[in-house]
């Protein structure tokens, strides 16, 4: 469903990804681990183009999306982001919040919206919110609104961007439920994350990223219990021990 070649970024003379070669199937749950620096968010971010690639290609169902005609709104329609820091637009209600989007690309009329909003408002526990505004919410329950709001684009790929770092200890449980219950949907997930405990009960896979490349790509069976990699066994031990 995805496959991306030799995608380099840099910044200046920093090579933040270097030639980095994989391909996604749909379905497949992908957790992305490794040390602060090594590449994580901008690999995420290059796939919907948050971040734009110095080169490379980056194929979804086929179709190039770094190609200059490339309809990079329809690519988000299709790829879609929670973010670490949530992103809910301040000035709107949490109904405006989910809506919006599906309203506004036409992919929805306003009761169809309406109605899957709803349905997606219960599914992560929040139905009593529809109304409030963000700066009413948790952390955590803004985090599954905003998830919420990504499956309101019915995606094909939803990127997560470490969606549990921002939030208390308390919190990331709630989330991560929700999270593995869109993963037991079949969608097609990347997940940066520090969670270990994702990574290794809910992934189907795992990245391990240092220094720019995709090091280890394996089950998580064999990443936690047979790790060969000098780097990711290095990585391993100070993340589970601390």
């Amino acid at each position: 469903m995805i496959e991306i070649k030799n995608l380099n970024k840099s910044y200046g003379d920093l090579r933040v990804l270097k030639d980095i070669n994989v391909s996604i199937k749909q379905g497949e749950v992908i957790a992305i681990i490794g040390p602060s620096g090594g590449g994580k968010s901008t690999f995420l971010r290059c796939i919907n183009r948050l971040e734009e690639p110095t080169s490379g290609h980056i194929l979804i169902d086929g179709k190039d999306i770094l190609d200059k005609n490339a309809n990079i709104n329809k690519i988000r329609q299709k790829v879609c982001m929670v973010f670490q820091h949530f992103n809910l637009f301040a000035n709107k209600s949490v109904i405006e919040n989910l809506t919006l989007a599906p309203i506004k690309t036409g992919i929805a009329t306003k009761d169809e919206a309406l109605s899957k909003a709803f349905e997606l408002l219960k599914s992560v526990g929040l139905s009593d919110k529809a109304n409030s505004y963000p700066h009413k919410l948790s952390g955590g329950q803004k985090q599954r609104i905003a998830i919420a709001r990504a499956l309101a684009m019915s995606p094909d790929v939803i990127l997560f961007d470490e969606p549990t770092s921002a939030l208390d200890p308390e919190m990331i449980g709630e989330v991560l439920d929700i999270m593995k219950d869109v993963a037991s949907k079949g969608l097609t997930m990347l997940v940066v994350t520090h969670e270990m405990g994702f990574a290794r009960n809910v992934a189907n896979r795992i990245f391990f990223m240092d220094n720019g490349v995709i090091a280890v790509d394996d089950t998580p069976k064999n990443i936690f219990e047979n790790p060969t990699h000098a780097r990711l066994k290095e990585f391993l031990s100070k993340v589970l021990n601390h």
